[in-house]
């Protein structure tokens, strides 16, 4: 087998900006290492790490564009330095601007992989990796909107049996939490082990529920008709 051959294959699974690839299998690792290393000191320090990967892979997916990716440099940066501080600190102040920052910073990602699947002229990998990853990625943001109210207000979520391990990590074993009640209710699953108490709990929740009904229409129908001109193109 040729290497040529070779690097067609990585290409097609890969596709054009292999950024992208990775960053969708970092978050799936980060979403899948969450429950198994959960409860201990290492296991949190190796989810801090699993979500340092994500920001490193989300600068490199937006890497090919000078200025998208110094924006995202800046905006990455104050979020490792507050996310630490809160840890070495101690500090609920840190841990909430660094909240502030890590939602900003996935944010802007989403908005740029958005840009990239709606501006696309033909479905690919890269076309394919960036809708899948942005989708996940609004999940990611609004766990970090629920941690924020959660800080301002403690009693804004109603956490049931969960509550033990909550409080377990007053100040970051919640954002685990909320990762998957984030992405249950974009999927409007609803297993109802966490309830939004506070008005706006309940309306981050709304609207995420709604925006997840949007993206899939949204984002279906404009893969599905660039794909048609890509046929009728060819």
């Amino acid at each position: 087998m040729s290497a040529d051959h070779n690097k067609s294959i990585w290409r097609t699974v890969l596709g054009d900006n292999p950024g992208l690839a990775w960053l969708f299998f970092a978050l799936i690792g980060f979403f899948v290492a969450g429950p198994l290393v959960s409860g201990s000191t290492a296991g949190t320090l190796l989810l801090d790490v699993l979500l340092f990967g994500v920001l490193i892979f989300s600068a490199y997916a937006v890497s090919k564009n000078r200025k998208v990716l110094i924006i995202a440099i800046l905006l990455a940066l104050p979020t490792t330095a507050f996310w630490v501080g809160g840890r070495v600190e101690d500090s609920i102040l840190l841990a909430f601007v660094g909240l502030v920052f890590s939602a900003a910073f996935f944010l802007y990602i989403v908005g740029v992989l958005l840009r990239g699947v709606l501006k696309s002229e033909e479905v690919d990998a890269d076309t394919l990796y960036g809708a899948v990853t942005a989708y996940l990625l609004i999940g990611v943001t609004w766990a970090f909107f629920y941690a924020m109210v959660y800080m301002i207000v403690p009693d804004a979520f109603k956490f049931g049996p969960l509550t033990t391990y909550v409080e377990a990590d007053p100040m970051f074993g919640d954002l685990r939490f909320f990762i998957y009640y984030s992405l249950v209710t974009l999927s409007t699953l609803g297993y109802g082990d966490i309830t939004p108490l506070a008005p706006m709990a309940r309306t981050l929740a709304s609207l995420e529920a709604v925006l997840g009904q949007l993206y899939i229409a949204v984002a279906v129908a404009a893969l599905v008709g660039t794909h048609i001109a890509q046929r009728q193109r060819s």
